[in-house]
């Protein structure tokens, strides 16, 4: 017969837990795992997490501590592209050396934080108040970098006693001098 005394008690405890091993394994282990650990690996949820709208959206820029442009947006929300961020409701100033404003309004615009470049789409309306001059595109882009608004596409400029059409135009916010890509319609009236 067996004894149960206490020397035999220490070597059957260790043998009954290495023998009924497969069975309390998974419970423990699945207890003692950290929590959060399932969210953090890979899985449908990981492409997702950078995603997000934002209303009423205002982005300043600047250089060298001067205020350049303030881009207002009523929604902002990310893209697939890094770094992107697709606007709806655009209305932007773009301010000159002298702190004078050109008003920007589109329907549309993507807007890049790296490139600093803001891309604007629909209905796209340029206009530099202190010359009384509107401009009126499609697909403009800006460019903050090098301070200069392009529309490779058709555009038309309406000043003082003046209306041009072109297939492009370029203009430079910092020499305020535009360059419009032919054929070249203009019509100029005299007071």
């Amino acid at each position: 017969m067996l004894t149960l005394n206490r020397r035999n008690l220490v070597w059957l405890i260790p043998l009954l837990m290495i023998i009924t091993f497969p069975a309390w394994r998974l419970p423990v282990a699945a207890f003692l795992a950290p929590r959060g650990a399932e969210e953090s690996g890979p899985g449908p949820h990981s492409q997702n997490e950078h995603n997000f709208v934002m209303q009423k959206v205002i982005i300043v820029q600047n250089q060298q501590g001067k205020k350049t442009a303030e881009i207002r947006a009523s929604q902002a929300f990310t893209s697939e592209i890094p770094d992107e961020f697709v606007l709806t409701q655009v209305d932007a100033d773009l301010f000159d050396e002298q702190g004078d404003r050109v008003n920007v309004q589109a329907n549309s615009g993507v807007y890049n934080t790296q490139t600093r470049k803001l891309t604007l789409v629909g209905d796209v309306k340029v206009n530099r108040v202190s010359q009384n001059q509107q401009l009126f595109s499609e697909l403009l882009y800006y460019f903050d970098e090098t301070r200069v608004i392009d529309s490779p596409g058709a555009a038309r400029l309406v000043g003082n006693r003046a209306e041009i059409k072109g297939s492009s135009l370029h203009y430079d916010i910092v020499t305020a001098q535009y360059k419009i890509g032919g054929p070249v319609f203009c019509v100029l009236g005299s007071e």
